[in-house]
């Protein structure tokens, strides 16, 4: 399908062929969505109606897809991915966007159920056209809302169908949370049972919520409360998130279309990741080696914190994020950030000859908390993809070690919410590790303005 993704190629096409190739979660749908549009770039338009599909559809797939193999007359489990994709793109065009006339969302689907032949077109049109019959207009949730009939869309917001069409949770209460917030029976099942029922709601409706832009101040060019006064004096909706400094902003807008952004004033950091590098406490003149450092958000937190005097080493194995922690430490001023791949680093290492006051160990992780900015990890967790993340997750740990002296503190962080790859692993390391203790752990779960996350500081006495 590749060969047809081009500049001709309609949004919705680009959408469902984004939704196939990340079907099982193994491809991160915005990196596909950067890549096709640098490739063959689309009108500003259709580049937004893609990004909105294909994220949108994403993060409430399992949703769709129970709400259209509801109307499906054979066995659902029987139909190709790419086919449940169409449907599902045609579902959510009805029910979660008001924007779009159903005609042109049911048509406009069944062109591209046509694809797979006239039968798809002709079930594809039927669904569609049942479920837009019997769907409710976008309203605030009622106090009464009878939980078999009502579809959440927003927070606070959704449809009432004119018929039940999802599991009742008095009987099937896992079935219906499934159903209804769009996560896997896998990982929904292991949260009631380590967080029970209340909780287990708790991540399963942060996870299908659309997550507001969050900023950190920059404290080096201004404070949170100061970068807060001139977003809102721009005309951003933004607030401070209770409890934190950090500030979000409604309404979904483009980072790179906010000036104090682009004048180096913030950084995008949700308030729980903020708190690894809060906890390494690290102060002016120290040398901090970040050895997962992705695009460089904590090692530029890290260098903020220090007033911009000492040493920030950022590594990581993706040279393409070094080069936007490069671009990012820029932005903000900093200029103590240096950026080296990790087969590079132990010359590194060798060439500044002292070691590292904190080691950040920001591991890949099966981004359980923070499914709302990353949809399609909730299809790729496994037990085997946990014990392989955690066999990496040792490995890294096991570098740090190497790289540390006495003195050194060790802050390990994840965007997890398992056991495996959070408090079951700093209980190996310390086991393994015996001169380490644990200084300070803390996981927090998601929730309507924060992600989820885990956080763990360890030292030698």
């Amino acid at each position: 399908m590749r060969a047809t993704v081009n500049q001709s190629t309609s949004a919705r096409l680009r959408a469902a062929y984004i939704l196939t190739e990340c079907y099982d979660g193994e491809f991160r749908a915005n990196d596909l969505l950067d890549q096709l549009q640098r490739e063959h770039p689309l009108s500003a338009t259709d580049a937004a109606l893609t990004a909105e599909l294909s994220l949108g559809v994403m993060r409430h797939r399992i949703t769709c897809e129970h709400l259209a193999a509801h109307h499906y007359r054979g066995r659902w489990e029987g139909l190709r991915p790419s086919l449940r994709v169409i449907l599902a793109l045609g579902v959510y065009q009805l029910c979660w966007l008001d924007r779009i006339p159903t005609h042109a969302a049911v048509d406009e689907t069944v062109k591209l159920a046509g694809r797979h032949g006239k039968g798809a077109a002709s079930t594809t049109n039927a669904i569609l056209r049942k479920i837009a019959d019997t769907r409710g207009e976008l309203i605030d949730r009622p106090n009464d809302a009878d939980p078999c009939r009502y579809l959440p869309t927003e927070p606070h917001r959704g449809r009432l169908f004119a018929e039940a069409v999802f599991p009742d949770p008095s009987r099937r209460p896992l079935e219906h949370l499934i159903a209804t917030t769009g996560h896997p029976a896998y990982l929904v099942e292991r949260w009631h049972r380590r967080f029970k029922p209340k909780l287990a709601r708790q991540i399963c409706d942060a996870g299908a919520r659309r997550p507001d832009l969050v900023l950190r101040a920059n404290r080096m060019k201004t404070t949170p409360a100061d970068l807060l006064a001139r977003l809102v004096e721009a005309g951003h909706p933004a607030s401070m998130i209770d409890g934190t400094d950090a500030i979000r902003i409604t309404g979904h807008p483009a980072v790179t279309g906010i000036r104090e952004f682009c004048d180096g004033l913030c950084q995008p950091q949700d308030s729980t990741a903020q708190l690894a590098v809060t906890l390494a406490a690290p102060q002016p003149g120290e040398f901090i080696l970040d050895l997962c450092a992705g695009v460089g958000t904590k090692a530029t937190q890290s260098a903020e914190l220090m007033n911009n005097e000492g040493l920030v080493v950022a590594a990581d194995i993706d040279t393409a994020k070094l080069k936007r922690a490069d671009e990012n430490a820029r932005r903000l001023g900093l200029t103590i950030v240096r950026t080296v791949p990790v087969d590079g680093l132990s010359s590194a290492m060798d060439e500044i000859s002292r070691r590292p006051d904190v080691i950040l160990v920001d591991a890949p992780c099966s981004n359980t908390g923070v499914l709302a900015r990353r949809p399609e990890a909730r299809y790729r967790t496994s037990h085997k993809s946990i014990a392989s993340l955690v066999a990496l997750q040792r490995e890294i740990l096991a570098h740090a070690v190497a790289f540390a002296s006495q003195t050194t503190r060790i802050v390990y962080s994840t965007c997890s919410l398992e056991e495996e790859e959070n408090e079951r692993l700093v209980e190996w390391f310390v086991s393994q590790n015996p001169t380490w203790r644990v200084k300070s752990q803390r996981l927090i779960l998601p929730g309507l303005d924060r992600d989820g996350g885990f956080t763990a500081m360890v030292t030698q006495p």
